[in-house]
């Protein structure tokens, strides 16, 4: 069992009245190795300091009909103008800020030399970038893990066949799906347009649970024959991160996990965590992880996250000789494009 540092210093073994010295203090430094950032990487997209929403438009195919070349009575003047195109909008309308205070006087009493309180300093504020990062990440892995769309064919069910390896039937169910992605069909997008997607285009975001059985077994043929493990993005994801939100508010029984980063009783949560037993949550704030969720198919582009404005910025107070740092940040509602697929394929073995 750890011992923590209650600052009681241990007697010496030869001179009982005096008391054996602190060697060295060492600040860990190596808190953040990752945060599978992959996605919010992919998604990110640069807004500006003017306005504060995007338009995306999608309109879908024309018609043909009949022609007959001796048809002589035509009306030349008649219009023919497409259907409106449909709009979407993704706003900036969420700002956030990180803030802390350091001081480079009083408690530099806590620290044996100058090196140690460097390094703690440095530790500290390094923290503040951490924490945009861990709560940017979150964010998105979460969001993309209980997002569903049921419109069309973007609900996919893998049913498992008797006698055969399940991470065969997930490999194959993938692979025909790609090929209907590529295919001109209404089936894959939330306005029911006409559509066809390049594999090139598309990112497949893997449940580690269901990923892991399927590198580790014999994958068909044609996935090694055509390449087509590398026609594709892959992401992949913990299980926590996917899963059902919970449409109404409610109080944690053990198993619900936050979509929105907040306090809960004593515990601070970042988008994924736990919330303890018996704390409260609001409608459409948390979700219970789903085991049977495989991967979602989306576009690359299907998340867009928009960034407004990013700045630090800090405050000296000379009456108490502390500095104030702040990261101030905005960025978009999170949504996914209605022109583009958002599929979630569930096995049910």
């Amino acid at each position: 069992m750890p011992q923590a540092f209650t600052g009681l210093l241990r007697s010496n073994e030869v001179f009982g009245a005096l008391y054996n010295m602190i060697i060295s203090q060492h600040v860990f430094a190596d808190n953040i190795k990752g945060t599978y950032s992959e996605l919010v990487e992919k998604f990110r997209v640069d807004g500006t300091l003017y306005g504060d929403t995007k338009i995306y438009y999608a309109t879908d195919a024309l018609k043909s009909e009949p022609w007959d070349p001796k048809m002589t009575q035509t009306n030349i003047l008649e219009q023919h103008r497409p259907e409106a195109p449909k709009q979407q909008k993704i706003t900036i309308s969420n700002f956030r800020q990180i803030a802390l205070t350091v001081d480079n006087y009083i408690s530099k009493r806590a620290w044996s030399n100058e090196g140690a309180f460097s390094s703690f300093n440095s530790v500290i504020l390094g923290w503040i970038r951490d924490t945009k990062k861990i709560y940017d990440s979150t964010l998105i892995n979460s969001f993309v893990g209980t997002t569903e769309s049921t419109v069309g064919a973007q609900q996919l069910t893998i049913t498992e066949v008797e006698g055969e390896n399940s991470a065969l039937t997930i490999a194959v169910a993938l692979a025909d799906l790609l090929v209907a992605l590529k295919d001109v069909s209404r089936d894959y997008n939330d306005y029911g347009f006409i559509r066809s997607y390049d594999e090139g285009d598309m990112l497949v975001v893997f449940n580690a649970k269901h990923w892991n059985r399927l590198r580790k077994a014999d994958l068909p043929t044609v996935f090694h024959k055509e390449g087509l493990l590398d026609e594709f993005e892959k992401v992949i994801l913990p299980a926590r991160y996917f899963g059902t939100v919970k449409t109404e508010a409610g109080t944690s029984t053990g198993v619900e996990r936050t979509l929105v980063e907040g306090d809960f009783g004593d515990k601070h949560c970042f988008p994924g965590d736990l919330i303890p037993e018996g704390e409260d949550y609001e409608a459409n704030e948390a979700y219970v992880e789903d085991d049977t969720i495989v991967f979602k198919v989306m576009h690359k582009n299907s998340v867009p996250f928009m960034s407004a404005f990013e700045t630090g910025t800090s405050f000296f107070n000379a009456r108490s000789l502390t500095e104030n740092h702040y990261l101030t940040w905005g960025y978009s509602d999170l949504d996914y494009l209605a022109n583009y697929p958002f599929i979630t394929a569930r096995f049910n073995g």
